[in-house]
């Protein structure tokens, strides 16, 4: 077993955020100020997001049931960067929240207000995904 795999990898994570069961997301997570953020355009706004590549995709898709407009998840900062001032700042303020996304996770960049309403609407989306599904699984 390679170095950093087992249960002692659990235990190494930073003191801001839970440990991750995703190795791809507790790297970027671990490595924050190293890796650019992606940019997920919802509806107005611009968010500033770090993980992996198939949890921010997730992410999206959650979050896309809460619109009428498609999401989407940018390489690069948009036009326009981040229109919030406040938001702005939130990559420099330490202890960002992660928000869980199956066995990963996804920090999501934003001021405390910005943010109480991205979690709002991935928790309206997570709902709506599982009412979906749970109607397709019942006879």
């Amino acid at each position: 077993m390679p170095p950093g795999d087992g249960p002692a990898r659990q235990h190494e994570h930073r003191a801001d955020h839970p440990p991750v069961a995703c190795d791809a997301c507790e790297d970027v997570l671990r490595a924050r100020g190293s890796h650019s953020p992606s940019f997920l355009l919802l509806d107005t706004l611009r968010v500033p997001v770090l993980g992996c590549d198939d949890h921010l995709e997730q992410f999206t898709t959650i979050c896309g049931y809460t619109t009428t407009e498609t999401p989407a998840l940018l390489d690069h900062r948009p036009a326009g960067g981040v229109s919030c001032p406040s938001c702005g700042l939130a990559p420099h303020t330490p202890g960002q929240p992660v928000i869980p996304v199956h066995d990963g996770a996804v920090a999501t960049l934003l001021c405390p207000e910005h943010q109480a309403a991205l979690v709002s609407r991935f928790q309206t989306g997570l709902d709506t995904h599982h009412q979906l599904t749970e109607s397709l699984d019942t006879p």
